[in-house]
């Protein structure tokens, strides 16, 4: 059975990290402060230099990364090329997801529970394809 929806499993734990990251991405446009009933850092770490790239807050860069893993995922049950992509996809994220957490945990020194939830959904997305990749 696992082996049949491999990339469901995927494609629903990316759709969970797509509305945490739409979540944050609407709450940031609103100007809305999110609640931070768990880590208490909510605000400090969306707030800092390191909440934007290129201009754009990173929970948009996730949004459009979330759904190019969706996207990905779908094709991947039909073509092979597109699982290789989804790999490469993952592998990047998964970095990111690091960067991110790093940043958090050692620079900031404060936790936003919401990127925790998303960038350890990506990581286990991530792990996921590659036990999917090692069963082959």
């Amino acid at each position: 059975m696992f082996k049949r929806h491999k990339y469901d499993i995927i494609i629903v734990l990316a759709l969970i990290a797509l509305g945490v990251s739409l979540y944050l991405s609407i709450t940031h446009y609103l100007s809305y402060t999110v609640p931070c009933n768990v880590t208490h850092g909510c605000e400090v770490v969306l707030s800092s230099k390191y909440a934007t790239m290129l201009g754009l807050p990173l929970a948009v860069w996730g949004v459009a990364y979330c759904t190019a893993v969706i996207v990905s995922a779908l094709l991947a049950n039909h073509y092979q090329s597109w699982q290789k992509l989804l790999t490469i996809l993952l592998s990047l994220g998964a970095l990111a997801s690091l960067a991110f957490l790093s940043i958090q945990f050692f620079v900031l020194k404060k936790v936003c529970q919401y990127c925790l939830t998303v960038d350890t959904l990506n990581l286990v997305i991530f792990l996921l394809d590659l036990n999917l990749r090692y069963e082959r």
